[in-house]
């Protein structure tokens, strides 16, 4: 699968991501990420986007429901009728209840990769670990 990712530190200067009108600024670059995986992704049920918060510092539950917000919409005008996982890697944050229950509100599940990055998804969509 091809990988379409948004690395955060070439859009928002903060290092610590705590609110709402952040993630608003991630929709632009989103949207234009989802074209790309429109366009190329072999998989025609699901869109697959990384966000990369490498060099960033903290990201607050409130920034992760605004993200996942962001996701949905752009999802919703660029998907194609797909279902949507998202990808965040070099994490800096551990996946607490907070982000847990983040997850819950937008119908996705939220588990740990392998190599540290969460992976967010339709809860019904969830890869058993």
């Amino acid at each position: 699968m091809t990988m379409f990712t948004l690395l955060v530190r070439d859009i928002l200067s903060d290092r610590v991501l705590v609110t709402r009108e952040s993630a608003r600024l991630l929709e632009g670059p989103l949207a234009t990420v989802m074209l790309a995986c429109q366009e190329h992704q072999n998989a025609p049920d699901t869109a697959q986007v990384t966000v990369d918060f490498d060099g960033v510092g903290g990201v607050a539950p409130s920034f992760l429901d605004e993200l996942l917000l962001v996701f949905e919409s752009v999802l919703e005008a660029h998907g194609g009728g797909r279902k949507g996982r998202l990808i965040v890697a070099n994490a800096p944050t551990r996946i607490s209840l907070k982000f847990e229950a983040v997850a819950r509100g937008h119908a996705m599940s939220i588990r740990l990769l392998p190599d540290g990055s969460w992976l967010l998804s339709d809860a019904e969509d969830a890869v058993p670990g």
